[in-house]
């Protein structure tokens, strides 16, 4: 970082750091949050039928402060038609019990080019493909699907304490029940504040090239049916690129891993912890496309997990052969060295996947937010996230914008970010 921007940086950061650090929703002293959903005369409201159940998918839902200044809550559902016949979703509201069910926040996704799919459901008899055609409003009878959600607020004071759903469906060959609407029991938002965390390496040119939230794109549009259940295992991670200045990501053809400028950068413990898992004998895979024939232990490729305690543990994916320093059961502190970014595992390209898990896993867990203490926000692409991954692995120049450019304090890096750590 140049000198007067490190020095921008340090003044904003002292500045807003006590301002921002201690912004919290104010369910946190409100232990009784929930209002009595009835009728006014101590009767619940009458009860609607309709052809639509859903939940949560994951531990909770749990908001965090990000690049763009708002507060986001990144979730995901699953939607099951529970009758026999089609139907149709025609809307969906996100309302707050505590207002009469008023709707509440922003909410709106796209998909990996950027194609709106607010509302739709994703289908796991469609085409996988992350484009709005994995996409659709109807289910058949007995269908599932999965409704991605970023629902933000422009300051965590607006947040509600719970949250529910108003959902109106069509389902015509219903002769009695040709629409419906319900409303569902009221979801509690998380009071948990996102970790924050130290930088897991250092320098500038670091983009979250897929990430949360608005674009559902690799991350977030996996959902892992893992023992028994389906998991939102990295709705929350992200996967770290380096750049130069012209926006491309390697020397020369790309062709080997040691060509990318983020290839053998030292990775650093983000916070004080314990090693718990150290995976370091898988090779590096040929850059250009996903390697064929993985086992599933191996999807991670090598790879570091640090338990930092309170149920938040700490995965660095993708590490160079042989490159892991530390062993199951060593202690770190935030700034360890604990090995070098590498192409290991399912991998189109050198970089680093990382997330914070509640279980000392990439598969099996809920992924959690995250803040770092501090950073700056270089520039961000105007790329989708499709042409992010395809522009960079052909060599070709990411467009950025520079005028975005600002310090960050506790704040989590959205997809397109370019970030760098002093």
């Amino acid at each position: 970082m140049k000198p007067i921007y490190r020095l921008f940086f340090l003044l904003e950061c002292l500045a807003t750091l006590s301002s921002v650090a201690g912004a919290q929703s104010p369910c946190a002293s409100t232990p009784n949050y929930f209002p009595p959903i009835t009728s006014g005369d101590g009767q619940r409201f009458p009860i609607a039928i309709g052809p639509l159940t859903w939940h949560l998918l994951g531990s909770g839902i749990y908001p965090v402060q990000a690049s763009d200044g708002r507060t986001h809550l990144a979730f995901a559902m699953q939607f099951t038609n529970a009758w026999s016949v089609p139907a149709t979703l025609q809307s969906i509201e996100v309302v707050d019990p505590a207002r009469n069910n008023a709707p509440t926040g922003s909410n709106r996704v796209l998909s990996i080019k950027d194609e709106d799919v607010t509302g739709l459901l994703k289908l796991s008899t469609l085409p996988q493909s992350q484009d709005k055609s994995s996409y659709s409003s109807q289910l058949a009878g007995g269908q599932t699907g999965i409704m991605l959600f970023d629902l933000t607020y422009a300051s965590p004071k607006d947040l509600p304490c719970a949250i529910a759903f108003r959902v109106h469906t069509l389902q015509p060959d219903v002769k009695p029940f040709p629409e419906s609407t319900l409303v569902s029991e009221p979801l509690k938002i998380s009071q948990q504040q996102a970790i924050v965390l130290a930088p897991p390496f250092k320098g500038h040119g670091w983009m979250d090239a897929n990430g949360c939230c608005l674009e559902i794109g690799a991350h977030r549009f996996v959902t892992n049916a893992t023992n028994g259940a389906l998991q939102p295992s990295e709705q929350f991670a992200i996967d770290w690129v380096k750049y130069d200045a012209q926006g491309k990501a390697f020397r020369g053809d790309g062709k080997t891993p040691d060509s990318w400028f983020c290839y053998g950068v030292e990775l650093l413990a983000v916070a004080a912890g314990t090693v718990v898992e150290v995976v370091r004998d898988l090779p590096d895979v040929p850059p250009g496309a996903q390697p064929p024939g993985l086992r599933i232990s191996e999807i991670p490729g090598n790879r570091v997990i640090l338990d930092l305690g309170n149920g938040h543990f700490a995965i660095y994916c993708h590490l160079a052969p042989q490159s892991a320093t530390v062993h199951v059961g060593d202690r770190v502190k935030a700034g360890d060295k604990l090995g070098v970014l590498g192409n290991s595992g399912n991998s189109t390209g050198p970089h680093l996947h990382f997330q914070i898990s509640d279980r000392p896993s990439a598969l099996d867990t809920t992924a959690l937010p995250f803040v770092f203490a501090t950073m700056y926000l270089e520039s961000r692409t105007p790329a989708n996230l499709e042409d992010i991954e395809s522009e960079t692995i052909k060599g070709e120049p990411l467009a950025l914008d520079t005028k975005v450019a600002k310090p960050l304090v506790n704040a989590m890096p959205l997809s397109r970010d370019i970030i760098s750590f002093p």
